[in-house]
């Protein structure tokens, strides 16, 4: 049996010799990921609870904001950036464990989370130019506010809302439903569906530091998915697909 095993992880690496490589570091960028929006969503909470200002309710407040806290919120985007990145092949490696026992589910809400999170980088991309001219350009709000193309990125942060909030409540699910017969635990897609609880609460006025619990829970999720892809054998997970 031992040998069998040998001999099929020996043919493994000879089909290729990347596969190793490639599921530890879509497993380990899975949580990491998480982590650096997780930093970001700390310095956020910390500014906003400090000056009692967001980005989200006025274009005067947010622009505000950005001009009374430049370095954090430039430190912010290049977390949100990173992050964002090192989820394109940690979400994919998720897939890849939850879908032998979720498939439809599975792909529905990682599909959702890779669309919402890629049009998360491009807006972010913005925040650099927005503390630019926040720093430099007083009445920056009300020329921003008079112009016609204000509305063109709405579409892409309607899909953030659904790949952050909706992506992830069903990929929490599909772990729940599914978890056990790939070997991990139920509660860990609870955890995982603790960000979209978190932020939802954050947006009916809860405050910032519920969607900085939430996604401390959302991590420790992915974290149990990313041990479970750690300890799988090379031959299953080539099998995987």
């Amino acid at each position: 049996m031992n040998t069998m095993t040998m001999s099929e992880n020996v043919q493994v690496r000879a089909a290729d010799p990347t596969t190793g490589f490639r599921r530890a570091a879509g497993a380990i960028a899975l949580p990491l990921g998480f982590v650096c929006h997780l930093v970001c969503n700390v310095i956020y909470a910390w500014v906003s609870t400090e000056s009692g200002l967001t980005d989200t309710e006025d274009l005067p407040q947010a622009y505000a904001l950005y001009a009374a806290y430049p370095t954090p919120l430039v430190v912010c985007t290049f977390l949100v950036i990173v992050g964002g990145l090192l989820l394109i092949p940690g979400l994919l490696t998720a897939l890849r464990i939850v879908r032998p026992a979720r498939p439809r589910l599975g792909l529905t809400a990682v599909v959702l989370m890779l669309v919402g999170y890629i049009s998360y980088l491009g807006i972010s991309f913005t925040n650099f130019d927005t503390v630019t001219f926040a720093t430099s350009v007083p009445e920056v709000a009300s020329v921003v506010e008079s112009s016609p193309w204000q509305a063109a990125p709405m579409p892409f942060f309607v899909l953030f809302l659904i790949g952050n909030l909706i992506g992830t409540l069903l990929f929490g699910l599909a772990v729940v439903l599914g978890g056990r017969k790939v070997g991990v635990p139920w509660w860990a897609g609870a955890l995982i569906m603790c960000w979209t609880l978190g932020h939802i609460i954050n947006i009916a006025g809860g405050g910032e530091w519920f969607a900085v619990g939430g996604g401390a829970l959302q991590i420790a999720g992915c974290v149990v998915l990313c041990v479970r892809a750690l300890r799988m054998p090379q031959t299953q997970w080539a099998r995987l697909g």
